[in-house]
């Protein structure tokens, strides 16, 4: 016989069989999800079992700001400049908040007692520490070694070792972060006492402030002590450099005997009487010699105009009186009239007075000329001696000028550092830090750690993913098969149908379902596989069909009275042929309980067909099968009489339908397999090994000489949404 061609069947070349679809996940892990609650809620129940272990903690915060403005009291610069805030520098002051050091000066300044609670030598071995001591004394038994001796004095005193333990306590305990981009430094610290906590954060931010304040005012000091000595030996050089100036200047004025400065105002002086008598000279030389000219070239009676002599003056008035007179007579009286001789003995005695008297000017001007060339030589004398000895005091005054400016220079630092020490001084009293405190610690009133709830949910999302990877593996790695793609490229059969799982239960509840609801989806999948037995490559009806799985429990005689009911709704006469002769429930389920024969009889002769069949008047098929179980019955059975009963029964029904026992379980399928035209072995989703079902196949396709088609069974609907619609149970009228 040909190969059955299903019509209705899944083509593999129609699907990627290689790509999970996400429907198809999401769907295998709705089938898993009480995996997935289950490991969640065991995931949350681990997680607070384990921290309510824990002991609770408490934390209290405290909060620093640096302070980015300065205030200018004094008007100069600061003697210890204020910080340039910048990221660096905060994150650094932040560690300083975690320096041992400063840890260490806060215990030290706590009273002991009250920091016995918090050593850790005296608390009581956690979890950690007793799996510790556990893997120790496991690997001292394993690997024995031999003990350390200890020699000499110890390194650390019990006071150190204390000591430490606090520090590392306290180191451990504090958190210190910033503010977002802010100025302001949070410090938490975490004990198991709130009290405690709050009086750390407190104690740890004070003595901060305090130390950054100390060391500020450190600082100062030493600035201050440096100035003053600088001071007192800047003063002790001025004084020096200041002797050396006037000890010289002494000593130059009893060499020289008179002052640069003295010298300076004679000589200034010196030269100005030069310049007045070189300018007297040349006014006495200048006059002297225009009177001389006039002498020579006029006379004396002409050079008297240009005299300012009052008795030349006189003279010459009177000569011209007379003169004046003489000129009057003349036009009266001749040249020897006695009047006019009188006359002129009168003018000649007055030109030679006159004459006399310029002369003895003339003599005069000569005179006071050689006098002021006199005065002028004297004076330049003087002036030559007041630079000569200026010349001697400049080389003098080299040296002392350059002793006057190191007393200077030393003057001047001498004065600014005393106003840099009288400033230092005033500024002691107006240093501040430049951390200060914007929020203290206060004593917690709920414990911070550990937070049950968190923990608990962070438990189940740890959970959640593990069950959700669990339910992932599962569905991957499954014995069975979830898809129908996976069957037929697994077995090399054609998948003829997938019928879905329904709610009920055995065959009595699918019978009733089907009459209720002649058109759900299980009926339409059944009409299907049907359908697709009517059609084959041959063109040949399919009359016998032998239904068969793997392992019991696929659901081969719920399938086998389906398909018996959907043929005897097409108006087709049908029989079912009960041949799970180990362990059929046919005849107790569908109250079969014949008067005359049974199938038993059919195979031995002893009755005939009429005898043997029994009918459903329900559901409109008939039904042959024991009485009695028979496991002996195929092997006392000759095959031909097998043969001979379904030639029968072919003639008179439209359809056969063979329910046979599991192929791997009973040897009694396989021959009646080679005289079926077709097998349909039943595959459950997600539970027929993979295994079992391969062997099955290759079992009937070795031993049957019949079309072997798959049928999946149980069928989670929601896995098929895609390719039957989203109501698998679609009921139309018609």
């Amino acid at each position: 016989m040909g190969k059955i061609t299903p019509a209705l069947a899944v083509s593999m070349a129609d699907r990627t069989d290689d790509e999970i679809q996400l429907r198809g996940l999401i769907l295998a892990l709705w089938r898993r999800k009480w995996l997935i609650v289950a490991t969640t809620i065991a995931g949350c129940m681990v997680a607070y079992a384990l921290v309510s272990q824990v002991t609770p903690v408490y934390s209290s915060r405290a909060s620093v700001m640096y302070d980015s403005r300065s205030v200018q009291v004094l008007g100069r610069d600061d003697i210890v400049s204020d910080l340039t805030l910048n990221n660096p520098l905060l994150d650094s002051e932040a560690l300083v908040l975690r320096s041992n050091l400063l840890l260490e000066q806060v215990i030290g300044n706590i009273d002991p007692a009250r920091l016995d609670a918090f050593d850790p030598a005296n608390a009581p071995p956690g979890l950690r520490d007793k799996l510790s001591d556990a893997l120790s004394g496991l690997r001292n038994k394993l690997i024995p070694r031999a003990p350390i001796e200890t020699t000499g004095t110890p390194l650390l005193t019990p006071q150190e070792r204390r000591m430490r333990r606090l520090v590392g306590a306290l180191a451990r305990s504090i958190t210190v972060r910033r503010e977002g981009q802010s100025y302001v430094i949070n410090l938490a610290v975490e004990t198991t006492d709130p009290a405690l906590s709050a009086f750390f954060a407190n104690t740890i931010v004070e003595t901060y402030i305090d130390n950054n304040a100390d060391q500020r005012s450190a600082a100062i000091v030493g600035v201050t002590s440096f100035l003053n000595e600088r001071v007192q030996a800047m003063q002790v050089a001025v004084r020096d450099a200041e002797s050396r100036v006037e000890d010289f200047r002494v000593a130059q004025l009893a060499e020289l005997g008179i002052s640069g400065e003295a010298i300076d105002q004679q000589m200034m002086d010196v030269s100005t009487q030069l310049a007045l008598a070189r300018a007297d000279i040349a006014g006495a030389q200048a006059r002297y010699q225009k009177i001389q000219s006039v002498v020579d070239t006029d006379g004396f009676a002409t050079a008297a105009e240009l005299l300012s002599s009052p008795f030349a003056l006189a003279l010459r008035e009177e000569l011209s009186a007379l003169q004046l007179r003489d000129a009057d007579l003349a036009t009266e009286l001749g040249p020897e009239h006695s009047e006019r001789q009188r006359l002129r003995s009168s003018i000649d005695v007055l030109t030679r007075d006159l004459s006399a008297e310029v002369a003895r000017i003339i003599s005069g001007l000569s005179n006071e000329v050689d006098v002021a060339r006199i005065r002028a030589a004297s004076i330049q004398g003087s002036l030559s001696e007041l630079e000569n000895r200026a010349s001697r005091l400049s080389r003098a005054s080299v040296e002392l000028r350059q002793l006057e400016r190191e007393a200077n220079a030393v003057r001047d630092s001498y004065e600014t550092a005393l106003g840099r020490l009288n400033e230092t001084r005033s500024f002691d009293s107006v240093q501040r830090p430049e951390a200060r405190i914007v929020e203290r610690a206060i004593i917690p009133g709920a414990p911070t750690g550990p937070r049950v709830t968190l923990f608990t949910v962070l438990g189940g999302a740890v959970g959640f993913p593990l069950g959700l990877a669990l339910a992932l593996l599962l569905a991957n790695n499954s014995a069975g098969f979830a898809r129908s793609s996976d069957i037929e490229r697994a077995l090399e059969l054609p998948l003829m149908a997938s019928l879905p799982r329904s709610r009920w239960t055995g065959v009595p509840g699918m019978q009733r379902s089907l009459r209720a609801t002649p058109y759900q989806g299980f009926a339409e999948r059944v009409r299907q596989l049907r359908n697709g037995l009517a059609l084959q490559s041959s063109g040949d009806p399919v009359q016998t069909v032998l239904i068969t799985s793997s392992v019991p429990g696929e659901g081969k005689t719920t399938l086998a009275v389906a398909l018996a009911m959907a043929e005897a709704r097409a108006n087709k006469s049908c029989v079912l042929l009960d041949f799970d002769l180990r362990g059929s429930s046919l005849a107790k389920t569908l109250g079969y309980a014949p008067d005359g024969g049974d199938l038993a009889g059919l195979l031995k002769g002893t009755c005939s067909i009429d005898d043997a069949v029994s009918r459903v008047p329900k559901d409109g098929y008939d039904l042959i099968t024991v009485k009695h179980r028979d496991p002996q019955l195929l092997e006392t059975t000759n095959p031909d009489q097998i043969v001979t009963l379904l030639n029968q029964l072919k003639a008179r029904y439209d359809l056969v339908i063979i329910d046979t026992a599991p192929v791997l379980l009973v040897a009694d399928t396989l021959p009646l397999a080679r005289s079926a035209d077709a097998a349909l072995l039943l595959v459950k989703q997600g539970s027929t090994h993979r295994h079992a079902a391969r062997e099955a196949a290759r079992q009937l396709r070795a031993f049957a000489p019949a079309a072997v088609g798959l049928v999946m069974t149980k069928v989670d609907p929601r896995d098929e949404l895609e390719t039957y619609g989203v109501k698998a149970d679609y009921i139309y009228e018609g």
